[in-house]
């Protein structure tokens, strides 16, 4: 009986050892060495790019093992080296602090994402809504609410007053264009409404709210959210000693705005404190975010998907990133001189962000969360292909504003499809291949810009969509006589610069008699050009509404003096005897002025 019994045993240590040996060890090892293969990735990839970067902190993590990797300067002027005090803008990845409070409201049972947001705003509350059709939390998450968009008041160069988060979004120059739950367009003002209704719902002022329920339970000391960063001392003092850069590290001046509408954008911090809410996103639990599992599982459940085809388009507030894995959410963002990325794939426990101070970068934001996550791959389907000619045509982004002058800013933003073969696409530039009917992806672009996916839409007839925004489609003759008016209006001013100059020059060589109404119209027209370009620059210089409207009303002061003048000059020509060569000066002057005070009308560039 011992030596049976000394047999199984010498049977199990076998068994036991072969187990480790073979079992344990191999799987372990296996996994460290994708994760060495990863960092080597994301090292080789950063030093083949570190000439595009100025500051650059970048933080992975697999499977509970971090890689942090931090680069260049966060002063290039000064050689001041990105460290771990090193203070970066989020910018839009502050959004995912408005989603993480309404679902912990919604865990709480004081918020219902299906209810109309009118039953949590104040009955006095100035409202943007224009259709019947109710709101939702979910559409503001969704970001098809219906609201269109604006540039101006987005970002404010030493703002002089710091107003109510109600007060921002009631004088914010936004409308409701589309009826709800038909188009997607990006929108600030959507989740700044969002952040509003959770201070009216938790009866905090939402900073202190996000301060109680997110920052302190993560022990992100060196964080804000402030717009002026009241809200924290530490990152006001280090916030100065940053300078953001353009693409080619040239210095942007200034590069410190506040942001009145703070919520979808104002917040700051270190890299490291934003990996404490990056590992809370990563956790099993969910905790200390969420007191329920089934909340973390939710808010990374799609929640919204393209027209017409299964693939996931956001999560509840989180947009999906193509990847290999195909279910990656997150938040990208730029402000004026630093951009953001911020992606989770729960799933396979796999986590990164990356902060620059770089406006509008691209190679590391997108360029890095592709190389962590994957390139996205399609699933086989046997569905015909089909002709790609259907989708010829000129789009231009949902998000817009579709009112007052920086509407024009539209134009510069439209994209050419043209057909490619018989199945694949163009987009400006970018060769698109055909997946199946309506899925079209680029190699031409990083991941997060790879998918177009077109669809037949009851109003808008065609439409193009992607990761943040729908574009609609433009007729030919739209955006043609949109141009032409343009081109019409630049023609119109070189025509007065020019008979302003000859009628100079005449005047001072030959002491011809100056035609004063003439001339008058003409300088009136150099007048209202210059004032355009100033307030274009201006807008650009994220200066606010209040201080344009000035400017915009010598727009209409020079359209009623122009109709005035234009009427004595109509006179004239029918009463005096002109030469064929001066009528056909005076007649053009007047067409030319029409074509501008038609211009300054059509793009709203008045007040």
């Amino acid at each position: 009986m011992s030596n049976h019994n000394n047999k199984f045993f010498n049977t199990f240590i076998c068994f036991l050892l072969l187990w480790i040996l073979f079992g344990y060890n191999p799987q372990s090892t296996f996994s460290a060495n994708e994760h060495i293969d990863l960092e080597n990735k994301l090292e080789n990839y950063m030093l083949e790019h570190e000439g595009n970067v100025a500051g650059l902190a970048t933080i992975v993590i697999d499977q509970g093992e971090i890689i942090y990797k931090m680069k260049g300067y966060s002063n290039i002027e000064e050689q001041h080296l990105v460290n771990e005090n090193t203070v970066f803008e989020w910018a839009s990845v502050s959004k995912i602090l408005i989603w993480i409070s309404v679902l912990q409201l919604v865990e709480l049972g004081m918020l219902d994402l299906e209810t109309d947001i009118e039953t949590y705003l104040p009955n006095n509350f100035r409202s943007k809504t224009k259709f019947e059709d109710p709101i939702t939390m979910q559409y503001l998450m969704h970001h098809t609410a219906g609201f269109d968009d604006s540039y101006t008041d987005l970002m404010i160069h030493r703002s002089t007053k710091k107003s109510s988060l109600r007060e921002v979004l009631e004088e914010a120059d936004i409308k409701q264009i589309f009826p709800p739950d038909e188009v997607v367009a990006y929108s600030n003002y959507s989740s700044g409404l969002a952040a509003y209704i959770v201070e009216e719902v938790s009866g905090l002022d939402y900073r202190e709210y996000v301060r109680k329920n997110i920052l302190e339970p993560l022990q992100m000391t060196k964080t804000a959210i402030d717009p002026e960063q009241d809200d924290n001392k530490w990152v006001k003092e280090r916030r100065k000693e940053v300078q953001g850069y353009s693409n080619t590290l040239q210095l942007i001046e200034p590069n410190f705005y506040s942001i009145p509408m703070y919520p979808v954008g104002s917040a700051m911090g270190t890299a490291t404190d934003l990996q404490k809410l990056l590992q809370a996103l990563l956790a099993e639990d969910g905790a200390p975010l969420f007191k329920d599992k089934k909340t973390i599982n939710i808010m990374f459940e799609p929640t919204l998907y393209y027209p017409e085809i299964n693939i996931p388009r956001v999560a509840n507030g989180l947009f999906y990133l193509p990847s290999k894995s195909q279910h990656v959410y997150g938040h990208g963002g730029n402000s004026k001189a630093f951009s953001s990325s911020f992606y989770v794939d729960r799933k396979e426990r796999i986590g990164v962000l990356v902060l620059t101070n770089i406006k509008d970068e691209s190679t590391f934001t997108a360029g890095i969360p592709e190389i962590i996550f994957g390139e996205y791959e399609h699933g086989e389907n046997e569905e015909k292909v089909e002709n790609s000619s259907q989708w010829k045509g000129i789009y231009e982004p949902a998000r817009l504003p579709r009112h007052g002058f920086s509407r024009v800013y539209g134009l510069f933003l439209r994209s050419k499809t043209k057909q490619n073969g018989s199945h694949d696409l163009m987009v400006n530039d970018l060769k698109y291949s055909q997946l199946e009917p309506g899925i079209y992806r680029t190699e031409d672009g990083f991941s997060i810009h790879s998918l177009d996916l077109y669809s037949h839409h009851p109003q808008t007839k065609k439409m193009l969509s992607n990761m943040y925004s729908d574009l609609l489609y433009v007729p030919y003759y739209k955006h043609f006589l949109e141009w032409g008016g343009i081109i019409l209006g630049l023609f119109a001013i070189l025509f007065s610069l020019l008979c302003s100059i000859v009628t100079i020059f005449r005047r001072i060589w030959n002491k011809k008699h100056l035609h004063l109404l003439l001339f008058t119209q003409h300088i009136l027209n150099l007048l209202v050009f210059t004032n355009i370009l100033w307030i274009v620059y201006k807008a650009s210089s994220m200066v606010s509404y209040s201080f344009l409207k000035p400017f915009l009303t010598l727009n209409f002061v020079y359209i009623v003096i122009t109709l005035i003048n234009s009427g004595f000059i109509i006179v004239k020509i029918k009463v005096k005897i002109l030469s064929k060569y001066k009528k056909i000066v005076w007649i053009m002057t007047i067409i030319f002025t029409v074509i501008l005070c038609v211009n300054i009308l059509y793009w709203a560039f008045y007040y």
